[in-house]
């Protein structure tokens, strides 16, 4: 697949206990690995039908359990120059042997994102239950994000909200690929800005029992399920803690 600057390519999980982590989401999405994709042995992914779904990665000393966004690059390097340029800063940068060149970042808003530039045929698995649907950047600063992520890959960005009482604007590349919602004072004052990744349910199961499953593996539920115009969606925290929301489509009223 040709690289698409900008567009979502990898999503991956820190951990602390590899085995405790795989059980955890295959036992909630059916995922399987692979381990033969990264020729170091230290990047595990996730895979259905040969495709990418996400990555494991071990955690470093002090690291929060996270998951983290990748948008794909055309250049690294030049990505690089693009975020210090523009208000960000470069947390970290190398190359993956065998598979690509990586960068991981922070805007200017404080949010981390990852860039991805693969050297291989890279054909990420989304847009399907058990796989990477939506990602969302929640920030207090939405108009520094906003050129930030523009001056970045050109999005083509439009509000949705009044911009107000209710800030949220989605970036295009052809068609809507991420969303940045401007949070407000009830929002936790300790949390930075982040990005919220959001895996599809099956209407078969449904957000609920989902939601249930998580629980009975281990997993802690952050935010109850609800009905948004998207969907039907819920927040969840894997064992180690690491938060990410699952969303029905097929509950979309809009």
């Amino acid at each position: 697949m040709p690289i698409r600057p900008g567009l979502p390519s990898l999503v991956d999980v820190t951990y602390q206990d590899l085995d405790v982590t795989k059980n955890f989401y295959s036992g909630l999405f059916g995922w399987t690995y692979d381990s033969t994709l990264d020729p170091t042995g230290h990047y595990t992914y996730a895979v259905r039908d040969g495709q990418p779904i996400a990555g494991l990665r071990p955690a470093q000393p002090g690291q929060p359990p996270a998951w983290t966004l990748y948008l794909q690059a055309d250049s690294v390097p030049d990505t690089a120059e693009h975020v210090k340029g523009n208000g960000g800063h470069v947390i970290y940068q190398n190359e993956a042997p065998g598979q690509g060149h990586v960068l991981i970042a922070a805007d200017p808003t404080g949010a981390v994102i990852g860039f991805w530039q693969p050297t291989v045929a890279w054909d990420f698995r989304s847009a399907q239950p058990g796989s990477l649907v939506w990602a969302e950047l929640h920030t207090r600063d939405g108009k520094t994000a906003d050129d930030f992520y523009r001056h970045l890959f050109a999005y083509e960005q439009q509000q949705i909200g009044d911009g107000a009482s209710y800030d949220y604007s989605t970036y295009a590349l052809d068609y809507p690929v991420l969303g940045r919602l401007r949070v407000g004072d009830d929002h936790p004052t300790e949390a930075p800005a982040a990005w919220t990744v959001y895996f599809g349910v099956d209407p078969a199961t449904g957000t609920d029992a989902l939601a249930a499953r998580a629980v009975e593996l281990g997993g802690t539920l952050l935010r109850e399920p609800e009905d948004i115009p998207a969907g039907r969606y819920a927040v969840l925290a894997d064992v180690t803690g690491a938060a990410f929301a699952v969303i029905d489509n097929s509950k979309a009223t809009r």
